[in-house]
C-alpha cells in the first residue's frame, strides 16, 4: 500500500447509477402492480430521536433540516445539575413515536445541496446518515426512504446478490405467465386456473399464492424439494415464492448483507492499520467525528483513518464529556472539543491485533 485516497466518482458512474435505480424501481413496480409477491428493498423513515439529535448538532454549525418540531418538555436545572438535565432530555425524546415528527427524503436532500463544498460538509454528512436506519430487505413494501421511492427492489446485480437473483426467477416467472418468450408447462397433474382480468389493461392478473394452489406450475415451496418436475415441465429459473419463505429469505439475506459489510468493514480497517503501522510518532490533521465519555474519535483529514484520543492523554486539564453540549469540556480552562473540531494528532499507539489506532492531541487548535 502506498496511500489512502477517495475513490473516484464522476459522471459516468452517475449516468449508471440512474440506469440502475431506473431498473430496480420499474421490477419492482411491474410485480407490485400484478400483486405478485416480492423482495422488496426498504429505507424506512428515520427515528424521531435520532432526527432530532442530529438537528441539535446541525444547529451548532448554523443548520437544520427544516423539520417542524414536536412539543417537547423542558426542565430547568442549574448548570451544576447537567447529568440529571441530560437523563431527563433523553427522557423526552425517547417518549416520541414514529408518527410525531413529519420528516421526509426531501429535508435530508435540502441539507445536502446546502452542505455541498462548505467545510462542515464532511462531518454533517457523516452524521447525517447517522440519523438513519439501515435498509434491508422485507416481502413487505414499506418504501425507501433515502431514494424518495414508494417501491424499490435490488434487480441489477443477480451475479453477485442472492436477493436479486430472487428477483430475476419471480420476474421471469411473471413474465412466463404473461406468455413471454418462454412458454410455462404445468407439472404433470396440474390442471391451468382460469386468467382473471388484469389490472387497468397491463396484463391477466397473477393468481394469489394464498390457499394453498401452485402457481406458474410450481407446487408449494414446501413440497417443491419432495417433486422432481415431469419431463417437460416448468423452465429451471422462473419461480414464484410463497409469502411466508419470502419473509424468511428477506430476513437471512438482510442478516447476510450485514455480516458481508461488517467483514469488509474489518478488512478495510486491517489495512489501513497495516499502512499506518509504519507511521508511528507522526503527526496529523485530523477531524473530530465522535464523542464518548473515555475521549473523541478523530478521522484523518488527509487518509480517511479513524482513531481514538482518550481523555487521560488530554494532559492541560480534566475534561468531561457533556452529552447535551456535545463536547468534551475542560473544567478549569473551558477549552472545549467539539463534533467537527480541528486537530492536530500524533499517533501513539497501532494495535495490530484489535485494528484500532490511539492518538494524543500535539495542538491546542480546535478550530470549528
Amino acid at each position: 500500500m502506498v496511500g489512502i485516497t477517495r475513490s473516484e466518482r464522476n459522471i459516468a458512474h452517475r449516468i449508471i447509477e440512474e440506469f440502475m435505480l431506473a431498473a430496480n424501481e420499474s421490477v419492482a413496480v411491474y410485480l407490485e402492480r400484478r400483486t405478485i409477491p416480492a423482495l422488496y428493498r426498504i429505507h424506512e423513515t428515520p427515528d424521531p430521536k435520532k432526527v432530532l439529535e442530529f438537528e441539535e448538532i446541525a444547529a451548532t454549525f448554523g443548520y437544520s433540516l427544516g423539520v417542524e418540531r414536536p412539543a417537547l418538555r423542558r426542565f430547568r436545572v442549574s448548570r451544576r445539575d447537567t447529568s440529571r438535565r441530560e437523563e431527563r432530555y433523553e427522557r423526552t425524546y425517547e417518549s416520541l413515536e414514529a408518527g410525531d415528527l413529519k420528516v421526509t427524503s426531501r429535508h435530508y436532500q435540502r441539507l445536502t445541496e446546502r452542505l455541498a463544498g462548505k467545510p462542515e460538509e464532511r462531518i454533517l454528512s457523516y452524521l447525517m446518515l447517522r440519523s438513519l436506519k439501515q435498509a434491508r430487505y422485507s416481502e413487505e413494501n414499506l418504501g425507501h426512504f433515502a431514494l424518495a421511492s414508494p417501491t424499490y427492489t435490488h434487480f441489477t446485480s443477480p451475479i453477485r446478490r442472492y436477493p436479486d437473483l430472487i428477483v430475476h426467477r419471480i420476474l421471469k416467472a411473471a413474465l412466463e405467465k404473461e406468455g413471454g418468450s418462454a412458454r410455462v408447462r404445468l407439472l404433470e397433474g396440474h390442471e391451468p386456473r382460469p386468467a382473471r382480468a388484469g389490472v387497468r389493461g397491463i396484463g391477466p392478473e397473477v393468481p394469489s399464492l394464498k390457499g394453498g394452489h401452485s402457481v406458474a406450475g410450481r407446487p408449494e415451496p414446501h413440497t417443491a424439494s419432495r417433486h422432481k418436475p415431469a419431463p417437460g415441465g416448468p423452465i429451471p429459473g422462473g419461480a414464484f415464492v410463497h409469502p411466508q419463505e419470502l419473509k424468511a429469505l428477506a430476513a437471512s439475506t438482510s442478516e447476510a448483507e450485514r455480516r458481508a459489510q461488517e467483514a469488509e468493514r474489518e478488512l478495510m480497517e486491517w489495512k489501513k492499520v497495516s499502512f499506518m503501522a509504519e507511521r508511528l510518532g507522526e503527526e496529523f490533521d485530523a477531524l473530530i467525528i465522535g464523542l464518548a465519555k473515555f475521549g473523541f474519535f478523530v478521522e484523518l483529514t488527509d487518509l480517511f483513518v479513524e482513531g481514538l484520543v482518550p481523555l487521560e492523554t488530554l494532559e492541560d486539564d480534566h475534561y468531561v464529556y457533556r452529552q447535551r453540549l456535545g463536547a468534551i469540556v475542560g473544567q478549569h480552562t473551558d477549552r472545549a472539543f467539539r463534533l467537527g473540531g480541528r486537530v492536530r494528532v500524533r499517533l501513539d499507539r497501532v494495535d495490530r491485533e484489535a485494528n484500532k489506532l490511539q492518538f494524543s492531541v500535539v495542538s491546542n487548535r480546535n478550530v470549528l
